[in-house]
């Protein structure tokens, strides 16, 4: 006889140890794209060149920028993806919540990504670039997204189970 309880809870800890992969590669990429930002930015300040930097953007973008407010807005998407990937570990699939947090903020990161691409927003400006690192850090958030519905989906059915046994 096999044991079919064995074998499906290793493939559950396998998705769940994916997940948590991605969102530390993930806030990796985010936060190393913030602190070179920051560091190009402060040389800005330094040089002077940071006033005309902002003024043409404020041409461009329709009004003018928050001046490092990308490079904040990654570093605090790399430490959130981070505090998230240690609660999964440490509930694995005890919870719903962490894998909630993770679909939901990787899905409005790419939205967001998407708009600002597409639609010149006041203070965000529109982004012409498209980088290599940009596709890659969607394709993980892809990746979290489906891992994490994954999960919740196991959740669901062991509930479920649970409930007719």
């Amino acid at each position: 006889m096999s044991n079919t309880k064995g074998p499906q809870i290793t493939r559950q800890k396998i998705v769940v140890y994916c997940v948590v992969g991605l969102m530390i590669s993930t806030a990796a990429i985010y936060l190393e794209l913030g602190a070179r930002g920051l560091v190009r930015s402060s040389h800005f300040n330094e040089s002077g060149v940071v006033r005309h930097h902002i003024e043409s953007n404020a041409r461009e973008s329709g009004g003018p920028r928050i001046p490092g407010g990308q490079n904040i807005f990654f570093i605090i998407v790399g430490i959130a993806s981070i505090i998230v990937a240690v609660w999964m570990l440490k509930n694995k699939r005890n919870s719903k919540i962490p894998y909630i947090i993770a679909a939901v903020g990787s899905l409005g990161i790419i939205i967001l990504y998407i708009i600002t691409r597409t639609v010149n927003i006041p203070y965000l400006g529109l982004e012409a670039e498209v980088n290599t690192i940009d596709i890659l850090s969607k394709v993980l958030q892809v990746g979290i997204i489906i891992g994490s519905a994954i999960v919740i989906r196991q959740q669901q059915k062991e509930q479920q189970l649970k409930l007719y046994t």
